[in-house]
Formats: C-alpha cells, structure tokens, sequence
C-alpha cells in the first residue's frame, strides 16, 4: 500500500461541476495552483542542501546579469536626452594617406557646410579653449571653457534654469561655484584677465550619459577677440589645423549618406593643394560616437561596444554555469523521485501536469534566486561604478527598459533552468517509474554539462590572466624616458589650445626665476619644460628633410623642448649631442629626432642624420636647421598605436607645461608655494606622468578587473556544483563504498574511485577552453602594437587551479564517505 502524503499527494473533493460550473472551474484553478505551490515548497524543504547550492549559483548569476544589464542601459541611453538625437551628426577630418579619423574639425569647416550642403537644419562649432574665470575674489583654472555658435542651442536639447543664449551660458554647477545662491544672469565673469564677459543663462547640468561635457558656453564669436589678430586670421582661413568639434543637424529623415559626397568636396573646393589631396571630412552618427568611435583620435568616449559585448557575453556564460548546476542537481534528484512520479502518473496525472509541476518548482526557486540576485546588484553597484567609471546608480534598476530586461531575464532563466529537468524526470511510463526499471540517470547528459561548465570556467581564467598580465606588460614596459615621480604642471590648464597661448618675454623670465628656485630645493632632482609631454596629444607639423620637397606632405608629430628635456626625462641620446645653451643656436636652427624618424627619411643610420637640413613649416616661412641629435625610440603614445616618427626643437614660445622630477613628498607643498610666489595670476594644477599614462588603459583596465571577478565567480559556482554533485554520487555509491572498505579498500582509494566520475571530464574541459581561449585572447592582443605572449604557464595555471578545485571538493566527500562504518553502509537500501 502506498502512502499518498509521503509523495505529497491529495485527494480533492469533487462537487456537482454541471451544477456550479464557474465556481468549480475557479476553485479547480486555484486548487491545483495552490497544490504545485506546496509540492514545490515541500521539495525545496526537503532537498535544501542541494536547492541551497542551486539558489547560490542562480542568485549570482542572475546578479551578475542585472549587473551587466543595469551598465548595458546606462551605455546604451548616452546622448539619447537630446531632441533631435538621431538627427545629429558630428564632422570628422579624415587623412587618406593613413586613414585616420579625427573627431573634431577646422574651424573653416562650419560656415562652409552651413553654406554649401543642402538638408542641413543647423551647423554648430565647439572650440574648447580653458582658461582663468575670475568673479572678484575668485579665480579659477576651468578646463570646460567652451566657444560655441549660436546654434548649437537648436542642434542639442539645453534645459534653461533662468535667462537665455545671447552671451556667457553657465552650468547650474558653475553658477553656484562663482554666485553662490543669487541669480546669476546680468553678472559679469572675466576670462583669461582680459575678456569680460556678461553671463545672460544658466543652463541645468547636462546628464553624466553625455559625451559632450562644458561649463561655460561662450559665443564663438568672443573667440577672435580673445586671440591676438594673427592666430585670430589663422583659426579662420586654415583648412588643416582642426580643433573644432563640429555638429550638424540634418532634416528628420534626412538620409546622411546622401550628403556625403558634398561634404566630402569641401576640403577640395576650398583647401590648398596639400588638403585637397589628403583630407576630407565626414558625418558620423552622434548616436555612434560612445560605442563606436573608439578608433577616431580625440573621440570623448574610449569605450568600445566590443568590450559591451566582451561583458554580456562573460555575464551570460556565468549564468549558463549556474544554469547547468540546476540542470544536473535537479537531474541527481530526480531519483530520489522515481516513486513519487510513479504514483502521481497511476493517480491520474497527465504528461503536462506533471511537466507544469517540475517547471513551477523550478520556476519558484528561480524567484526565489531571482529575488536574492536583486538583493546582490544592489549593493554591488558600487563596485561597478568604480571599475566601469560609469555614474551608475541603484534608481536605474527601476527605470523601464532595465525592468523589462529584469522580467525577460527572469523568464528565461526559468525556462532554461527548469523545462529540461521537468521534461527528462516525466517521460518515463508509471509501471517502469513504480517497479523502478528505469536508466534515469542522465549520466552522460551531467558528464557533457560539467565539461560545458568547466570549459567555461577555464576559458574566463585563460582569459582574466592574459589580460592582467598584458596590462601588467604595459605598465612595467620601459619606454624610453622615466616617467616614475615627474610632476606635470602646465601653466595654461590641461585643456590648453597649443596655439592660443605663448610664452612672451616677461613671462620666460617668470619662469626662469621659478625653475631657478625649484632647482635649490633639495628634494627636487630636476625641471624642464615643453610644449607637450608624453601621455598627451602631440601636434602634427609639417616637416621637408634634406632629399624632400614640400610636395611630399610629411606631418610628423613635433614637441619644443627646453634645452635639458632630454636629460630631465632620462631619454637617451644616440647620436650627435642634446641641446645646449652654450651652442648659442640651438634655438633658431637645431633639431633632434628619434630613431624612426631617421627610418623614415631614408637614412643610412643616426650618425648620418647628423648634419642633415630640416625645415618645419613650408618653404617660405618655415623654421630652417639641422639635424644636431638623434635620441633612442620612446613611447610618446600609447602602447597599442606603433611607435611614430617625431621631432624636437627648442621654441620658447611654444613651452607650457613643467616637468619637475621630485624626490620628496615636501616637495610638493614647495612647488606649491613657489607657484603663487611667481604666477600670482595663474592657477595651480598639477598631475604626476605616470599617472597620466596609466589612465590611457582605462578601458582594458576595467576588462581586466571585471573579467577576474567573473572568472572568480565561475570557479565558484562550478566548484560548489561538483561538490553537491561529489556529495550525491558519494550517496548513491554507499553500499559499494562499504562492501570495498570491507575487501580492503583504504581512503585514498575511495576518493580516487569518486574522482574518476570527475578527473576525465575536467581534463576534456581544460583541452576545449585551452584552444579556444588561446584563439580569443590572440585576437584581443592584436589590437596592442606591444603585448605580451600567450605562453604554456597561463594553461598550467588554469589547469592546476581547476584540478586543485575538482581534488579539494570530491576528495572531501570521498574522505567523509570512507570514514563511515561499513556496516552502516552495507544495511542502506
């Protein structure tokens, strides 16, 4: 006789239903609801060591999902908050030689499209130019010091908290920063000492999910009355110097490529020879420029939607990790209810009902995992936030496209974590499920699910140690000049124009003065200026070597040095001698130039680069000399760009940064106060190199980190399921445990007859990740022009790491089950 309650079975009261139709229909409904709900809970209860492991590895997965989901929106909403979004298009300058883009555009570009190109609505220019903002007392070395066009108030969305366009726009932020709580329209802010302007709006603060960032919004106009008349003219006329982030606004509908020919043609049209031939511009979607426009110099945004995809895919994987878990403890436990579904099938138990059974419990502790993932992601935002940089925040799980992605995500977990368990425990006949003549084991199904899982696991580890020791190889790589302890002081702002600010005489005697101070402080080893310093943009320049004509169009990137750069920065000399003062002309008339450079032009070797003859600039004006030196290659850009061809010379006007090698950390609060002693009209702001260089590899840092806490987290939910698997294979090998112990058998060769159910599909999982991660991680290091390999010891890590686990985890239940007596073992049914 069967005891239907040990199966969790009732017997339901049946009433007249030709009688009382909709009310039996109804109580039938909710009857039969409310039975699944306690068989479910009934099960969970029963087996929670096993469900407790599943819940564990669903609830991280899920977590690791809304994660990924909550950055995946943020990425996604980047410029959306404007009107016209998908009718905005940004200006590139595009080089046909190399093929390089650049985001921003001449300043000559603007009015040219406004005028010529049909469909366009508005063109607008942004010139970023930072700069001192004095109000009384306060002063300020702002960096987001932006001159605009009139337009751009119709080309993007601007919420006005009180005034209008017409003069000086502020930010709600800035507002506040010069005006405190009063009004700050009719006020008057001077700019750069000279320039005072009248602030007429103030604008709230645009969303952090802005690429374009500013806060001060001059008319463009200003711009040529704060530059002297010559740069003024330049700015104007000049079709090759590009600094101008350029947007249009197209009619909706409005197809973009259709204007690209004449867009194209400008360059052609009003450029001289030299651009007409090798530049052109383009319209590039705003909607692209977050996610894919890694690959433009200048682009605001680094992010690449390869890495979005790196991340969803890694999240995704976990999530099938935890997934597989379910899948194969579910399956394990299936044989604890062969009986039980026998008996549910002779009571009268339908093919679907038992199938919608199995699938709600599956699908209530995926609620349950559900819920906990949530209770994860909320505080593991935060962690987030700091690896992504991103200004993620807990509300964004509420907003309705991440709730919709929260419900899908849901449900095919669900789906995926519970049809198949609920679709292999019910196919079997009652009569087979009741005399126990069935091969429910899925033994092979677990055996192809735990290699899935492990190669997985493998392939994240592979892959998070690659990429570590790859951004280790970048950091640790010599460049060519010491950057460690070097103070960057530049004394214009960070955001400087390289051709808007010069040095004239009373300032270099400034300067001198403070150098001379620095240099009698004890903890300082050296000074020396440039126009720019590795880590940072270098301005491309036109060069004519001796054996070229200005016809030949060679840019190479340029830098004026002051005379002991070289020795300040450790960079090592090759050939010929640095400069030096005592020269007399260094000056005037002498250049030095780095290795690649001397490839580049053809000669023999560095010893015959000096004497050679060098202009920079064109034939009629240009800086004429020779070539005096020749240093060894240094990385003057990042690591994942080839090393380029550049030049040096020494022009005093062109020196606007410092480079102070410290030794002390008194130093600093010197430097400080020697800086208000000399520049009483500037502001201090200081950075140090090698932190500059690092924050270049901030996207490839973030993939490291995130793919190691994955990696992490893989391990993990794979090492929890062998050993709820390990401890359900130690259960129903009992009785062949004790009759072994009884012939003889010690412990280690319990756990080494246990571990055979697991060594041979870890071994097959580690030679399928190895290939494949090897493939992937290969891919990714071609993007480097320097990087690491991909050598042997990376595998036997992985390996080691994932046979310690699979030992460590079997071997304690194989050690456990040993340990019990066999006669205990031997009298288990």
């Amino acid at each position: 006789m069967i005891d239907c309650d040990h199966f969790g079975i009732e017997v339901a009261f049946v009433f007249d239903t030709a009688r009382y139709p909709d009310r039996t229909k109804n109580w039938l409904t909710w009857h039969m609801l409310r039975h699944y709900l306690h068989i479910a809970w009934r099960q969970l209860v029963k087996h929670r060591g096993a469900n407790v492991v599943k819940l564990v590895g669903l609830s991280i997965g899920m977590a690791c999902c809304m994660l990924i989901l909550v950055y995946l929106s943020d990425e996604l909403s980047y410029n959306t908050f404007h009107r016209h979004y998908a009718d905005i298009y940004r200006v590139n300058f595009n080089n046909a030689t190399d093929r390089r883009k650049m985001s921003s555009a001449p300043v000559s570009a603007g009015p040219a499209i406004a005028q010529d190109v049909p469909g366009i609505v508005a063109v607008g220019r942004l010139y970023n130019r930072s700069g001192i903002m004095e109000a009384g007392s306060l002063k300020y070395q702002e960096t987001g010091v932006v001159f605009a066009d009139r337009s751009i108030f119709d080309i993007f969305s601007f919420h006005f908290l009180e005034g209008a366009p017409g003069g000086l726009v502020l930010t709600r932020d800035m507002a506040r920063k010069y005006f405190g709580q009063a009004s700050a329209v009719g006020r008057t802010l001077v700019y750069e000492h000279k320039a005072p302007l009248q602030v007429t709006g103030v604008v709230d603060n645009w969303p952090a999910t802005s690429d374009i960032h500013f806060d001060f919004l001059i008319p463009f106009e200003t711009l040529y009355s704060v530059e002297n008349q010559a740069t003024g003219d330049f700015l104007r006329t000049n079709w090759l110097f590009n600094p101008a982030d350029t947007y249009v606004l197209l009619h909706p509908g409005q197809d973009a490529a259709a204007l690209a020919p004449a867009v194209r043609g400008l360059t052609r049209k009003y450029g001289d020879e030299r651009v007409a031939k090798f530049w052109s511009l383009s319209l590039q979607p705003l909607r692209d420029i977050h996610l894919y426009a890694s690959d433009v110099e200048g682009n605001p945004s680094t992010n690449s939607i390869t890495y979005i995809y790196i991340f969803v895919a890694i999240a995704f994987l976990i999530l099938v990790i935890a997934n597989i878990n379910f899948i194969n403890l579910s399956n394990a436990q299936a044989l604890t209810r062969i009986a039980e579904i026998g008996v549910r099938k002779v009571a009268g138990a339908g093919h679907t009902q038992l199938i919608l059974q199995f699938l709600g419990e599956g699908l209530l502790l995926c609620f349950i995992a559900f819920l906990l993932g949530l209770g994860l992601a909320f505080p593991a935002l935060p962690l987030v936030r700091e690896v992504t940089g991103e200004a993620l925040h807990p509300a964004v799980l509420g907003q309705g496209r991440v709730v919709g992605g929260l419900l899908l995500l849901f449900l095919c977990t669900g789906l995926m974590a519970g049809l198949y368990p609920a679709l292999f425990i019910t196919r079997f006949g009652a009569g087979a499920l009741i005399k126990g003549r069935t091969k429910i084991g899925g033994r092979l199904i677990r055996q192809v699910l735990i290699v899935t899982q492990f190669t997985i696991a493998v392939a994240l580890i592979i892959g998070a140690v690659v990429i570590h020791r790859q951004l280790s190889y970048l950091r640790e790589k010599p460049l060519g000049f010491r950057k460690d302890q070097v103070l960057v002081l530049p004394l214009f702002g960070k955001a400087s124009s390289p051709i808007s600010n010069s040095v004239d005489g009373p300032l270099r005697a400034r300067m001198n003065a403070f150098e001379d101070d620095l240099r009698a402080y004890s903890g300082i080893q050296g000074v020396t200026l440039a126009s720019v310093l590795p880590g940072t943009p270098f301005v491309e320049g036109l060069v004519i070597p001796q054996g070229f004509t200005e016809r030949d169009n060679i840019f190479l990137p340029w830098a004026s040095v002051d005379y002991d750069f070289i020795e300040t920065m450790g960079i090592q000399v090759v050939a010929g001698r640095g400069f030096s003062k005592a020269a007399g002309t260094d000056n005037t008339q002498a250049f030095i130039l780095n290795e690649s450079a001397v490839r580049r032009f053809g000669w023999a070797s560095p010893r015959d680069a000096i004497g050679k003859t060098m202009i920079r600039g064109n034939m009629i004006n240009g800086k004429r000399g020779f070539v005096i030196g020749v240093v060894k290659d240094f990385n003057f850009a990042k690591l994942d760009q080839p090393l380029q061809p550049m030049i040096m010379d020494v022009n005093v006007p062109r020196f606007t940064t410092f480079a102070v090698r410290v030794s002390a950390p008194s130093a600093l609060a010197y430097i400080r106060s020697a800086w208000s002693s000399h520049f009483p009209d500037l502001v201090f702001d200081y950075s140090f190199l090698d932190e500059d260089i690092n924050a270049l590899y901030k996207a490839q840092e973030n993939l490291s980190r995130l793919v190691g806490y994955f990696a992490a987290l893989a391990i993990f939910i794979s090492g929890i399921g062998i050993f709820s698997l390990a401890s359900f294979v130690a259960t129903r090998r009992t009785k062949e445990i004790g009759i072994r112990k009884v012939l003889g058998a010690g412990t280690r060769t319990i756990v080494v007859l246990l571990l055979r159910d697991f060594q041979v599909q870890v071994v097959l999982a580690l030679l399928l990740a190895s290939p494949l991660a090897w493939f992937a991680m290969n891919r990714w290091l071609h993007d480097f022009a320097y990087r690491t390999s991909i050598g042997w010891g990376i595998f036997a890590f992985a390996a080691a790491g994932t046979l310690a686990v699979t030992i460590l985890t079997v071997g304690f239940h194989g050690v456990r089950a040993s340990l019990v007596n066999p006669v205990e073992s031997l009298r288990v049914d």
